[in-house]
């Protein structure tokens, strides 16, 4: 692209005369809920796969992502957004942003953007890379400046503050009173008995029996028509194993949303039905799981399956609330206006030189 070019594009990108796919708005809880498969606030490893779209605060090492690309919900996020760097990942689909550096990876369809170097990578979309390049085979193209669903991708990447938001959901989820559901013993069962209010919601107090309820080797589930559940706890460790009875890992994988809002370390070694809502955990899961995961750290060894969450957040307009203003410029756009004025006060000086050396 031109000097002339990349100017105009950089002060249209602050200003808001670009098209919109290339501005970005702060995604609400509901929002993250239905769009990720899995939020990692830290850093992340992986020996296995991901059905659906992932985020990653910090560095991923491995794993294969959005093994459903048509299934995976629209998102005006790549398939795999890394803030940090990316090592030995596999993206199948929707493209991939890469903060840092990308190496020895494969991108097998979409745009890729990597702020940093990339080495022995194979991308088979379009690719814009800002850093120092080798061993790669750029397929799909490599452009000198990003396109417009490059600069869109680029965008979302920043626009949303995953800790805070999701652990906004955590702690207002935890204030909500149990709707009267419990769950009975028998033996090494646990017996999940939902009340519904007339939202079609169903909340579980776990508090007073967790450290009991999560040595349990089998769980079942008696929804009794609830669309949405809720099932709080407050342990801090806990090595979930149970047997989910009746396929309900999967019939209810949708519905379910466990919040461990006090969690620091939580294991799966059983299949898993529902998302987990973690920030503060870091988890190991050995087996898969049906729903979202979203934590503060992730050693993946066994599959995350799509399951986006179809229940109603109570309390936040569908998980509508909390957004920013849209007439308030985010900063990465001042920094770019900054940085656009900046340059053209610099070409002005210069061309006024250039007149008065002639």
């Amino acid at each position: 692209m031109p000097f002339r070019s990349l100017l105009t594009t950089l002060v249209l990108a602050a200003t808001g005369l670009l098209p919109a796919a290339a501005h970005a708005t702060a995604l609400s809880a509901m929002e993250i809920l239905k769009q990720f498969n899995t939020v990692v606030l830290g850093s992340a490893t992986s020996s296995s796969h991901t059905d659906g779209r992932t985020y990653v605060g910090g560095a991923l090492s491995g794993g294969d992502y959005v093994q459903h690309v048509n299934d995976t919900p629209a998102s005006s996020y790549a398939g795999l957004t890394v803030a940090g760097s990316a090592s030995n990942v596999k993206v199948n689909g929707l493209g991939a942003v890469i903060g840092g550096g990308l190496s020895n990876s494969t991108v097998n369809q979409g745009s890729s953007v990597i702020k940093g170097g990339a080495s022995n990578s194979n991308l088979n979309g379009k690719a814009y890379v800002e850093g120092a390049s080798s061993g790669n085979n750029f397929n799909g193209g490599k452009l000198s400046t990003p396109d417009e669903l490059m600069l869109a991708n680029l965008a979302a990447s920043t626009s949303t503050n995953f800790g805070s938001v999701l652990g906004g959901l955590s702690s207002s989820l935890k204030t909500l009173g149990s709707t009267g559901s419990s769950v009975t013993f028998d033996g090494n069962l646990a017996i999940f008995n939902a009340v519904v209010n007339a939202n079609g919601l169903a909340v579980f107090d776990l508090t007073a029996i967790d450290t009991v309820l999560f040595t349990k080797g089998e769980f079942r589930f008696n929804l009794n028509g609830a669309k949405t559940v809720i099932l709080n706890t407050d342990v801090q460790s806990a090595s979930l194993g149970a047997n989910f009875l009746g396929g309900s890992a999967q019939q209810y994988g949708s519905q379910l949303l466990w919040n461990f809002y006090n969690a620091t370390d939580l294991t799966v070694n059983s299949q898993w039905g529902g998302s987990l809502l973690a920030t503060g955990a870091y988890l190991t899961n050995n087996q898969n799981i049906e729903g979202g995961v979203y934590v503060n750290g992730l050693d993946q060894r066994a599959e995350i399956h799509l399951q986006s969450f179809t229940g109603t957040l109570p309390g936040s307009n569908n998980g509508l609330a909390g957004r920013p203003s849209a007439a308030a410029p985010e900063p990465a756009s001042m920094a770019l206006l900054a940085a656009g004025l900046g340059v053209m006060g610099l070409l002005g000086r210069r061309r006024s030189a250039v007149s008065r050396a002639r």
